[in-house]
C-alpha cells in the first residue's frame, strides 16, 4: 500500500454481500466427495465380507481420510471465501479464508495423492508381483519414490511465506509471500504427480496381456486396472489450466482496476473455483473410484444380475396377469355374444309365431 495512487482507489467492502454468491462449485466438490467415499467404503466392505482384506485396503484408509479432509476444505473455502463472486465484492475476511485454503492445499495435496498411489501400487503388487520379478522391482521402486515425493513436496511449501501466517493477511501478504516461488513449486508438484499417474496408467498393460485369456477379455481387464490411474488425465488438465491461468493478465474486468485490492490480489482469482477447486477435486475422485472398481466388480455384477432377474420376473408376472385379464375378457365377450345371439333367436321365433298366427287368422 505504499503506492501514492492506492488511497484514491476504492477500498474493499467491510460487510459480506452474498448477492452474487456461487454455490455450484462447493456443491460439486461435496457431491464428488460423497460419491467417491461411497465407492471406497463399498470396496472395504466387500473385501471384509470376502475375507480378502489386504495391504492395499489398509493403504486406502488414510487416503480416504485425507480425501474427506480435502473435500471438507474445498466446500468450506468455496462457501466462506467468496469464491465465484466479483472480486470487488469480497471482504478482507473472505480473502483471508481464501488464502488459508491455498496454503492448506499445498500440504494436503501431496499427502492425499501419495496415499492413493501407494494403495494402487500395493494392489498391483498383490496381483502381479508374485509371478513377475520385474514388476515386483518396479513396484518397490515406485513405492520408495512416493515417500520421496511426499517428503520433498511437504518441505517446499514451508518457504512460500516467511512468516507463514502472513500469507493469510491480504494487506500484508505481498511483502512476505513469493507468488512466483509458489507458482513454480506447484507446477513441479503437478508435473511429478502427473508423471507418476501416467506410469501407473500403463504399468498393468504388460502383465495383463501375458495372461492366457481371449484378447477381448484381456482388454477389459486392462481397462479395469487402468481406471485407478486414469487420474492422469485430470492431472494433465489441471496442470495445463494452472499454467494458462497464471499467465493470464489481459482478460481482466476493467472495473477491478478501480479497487485497492486489485494491487494485491491476483486477477486470476476471478475464475478460481472452476480452474483450481473443480480439477483438484476431480483428480482424486477419479483415482479413488478407479482404484475401488476391481474390488467391487463382482459385487456390482451380482447386484446388476439380481436387479435384472427381479425386473424380469416382475415383467413376466405383469405380462401373465395381463394375459389372464385378456383371456377372461375374451371369455366375457363370447358370453355376451352368445346372449345376444340367443336373444336374437328368441326374437325371430316370436316374430315367426306372430306371423303364423296372423296368417291363420286371415285364412279363417
Amino acid at each position: 500500500m505504499a503506492s501514492p495512487s492506492l488511497p484514491q482507489l476504492i477500498p474493499p467492502p467491510t460487510q459480506i454481500d452474498d448477492t452474487h454468491k456461487v454455490y455450484s462449485v462447493a456443491l460439486a466438490c461435496i457431491l464428488l466427495g460423497i460419491v467417491a467415499s461411497m465407492f471406497v467404503l463399498l470396496r472395504l466392505g466387500q473385501r471384509i465380507h470376502s475375507r480378502t482384506f489386504g495391504n492395499d485396503d489398509y493403504a486406502i484408509i488414510p487416503a480416504l481420510l485425507l480425501y474427506i479432509g480435502w473435500t471438507a476444505m474445498a466446500g468450506a473455502v468455496n462457501l466462506n471465501a467468496g469464491v465465484g463472486k466479483p472480486l470487488w465484492e469480497i471482504t478482507l475476511g473472505e480473502y483471508s479464508v481464501w488464502f488459508k485454503g491455498i496454503i492448506g492445499s499445498v500440504w494436503l495435496y501431496p499427502a492425499m495423492t501419495a496415499s492413493i498411489r501407494i494403495s494402487i501400487l500395493l494392489f498391483y503388487q498383490r496381483m502381479f508381483a508374485t509371478s513377475l520379478n520385474r514388476a515386483k522391482f518396479a513396484i518397490w521402486l515406485l513405492l520408495a519414490l512416493q515417500i520421496v515425493y511426499l517428503v520433498v513436496f511437504s518441505i517446499l511449501p514451508a518457504f512460500i511465506c516467511k512468516p507463514l501466517y502472513k500469507a493469510f493477511e491480504p494487506l500484508e501478504r505481498e511483502m512476505y509471500m513469493n507468488d512466483w516461488y509458489y507458482y513454480y513449486t506447484q507446477v513441479a508438484l503437478y508435473s511429478v504427480s502427473m508423471a507418476f499417474d501416467v506410469i501407473l496408467l500403463v504399468m498393468p498393460l504388460y502383465p495383463v496381456f501375458k495372461l492366457q485369456m481371449p484378447m477381448k477379455r484381456r482388454i477389459g481387464v486392462a481397462l479395469m486396472f487402468m481406471l485407478g490411474a486414469a487420474a492422469s488425465i485430470a492431472a494433465a488438465y489441471k496442470l495445463a489450466i494452472f499454467v494458462t491461468q497464471m499467465q493470464r493478465f489481459t482478460a481482466i474486468n476493467p472495473r477491478w482496476l478501480q479497487y485497492q485490492m486489485s494491487m494485491l490480489i491476483p486477477p486470476q482469482f476471478d475464475q478460481y473455483g472452476t480452474t483450481f477447486w473443480i480439477p483438484s477435486q476431480v483428480e482424486p475422485t477419479v483415482a479413488l473410484i478407479g482404484a475401488s472398481l476391481p474390488a467391487i466388480r463382482h459385487f456390482m455384477g451380482t447386484t446388476a444380475k439380481q436387479v435384472f432377474t427381479s425386473s424380469s420376473s416382475k415383467f413376466k408376472q405383469s405380462s401373465g396377469s395381463t394375459d389372464r385379464t385378456d383371456q377372461s375378457g375374451s371369455q366375457r365377450s363370447r358370453v355376451r355374444n352368445l346372449r345376444r345371439n340367443s336373444d336374437s333367436e328368441v326374437g325371430l321365433r316370436s316374430e315367426y309365431l306372430e306371423l303364423n298366427s296372423s296368417t291363420k287368422a286371415f285364412a279363417k
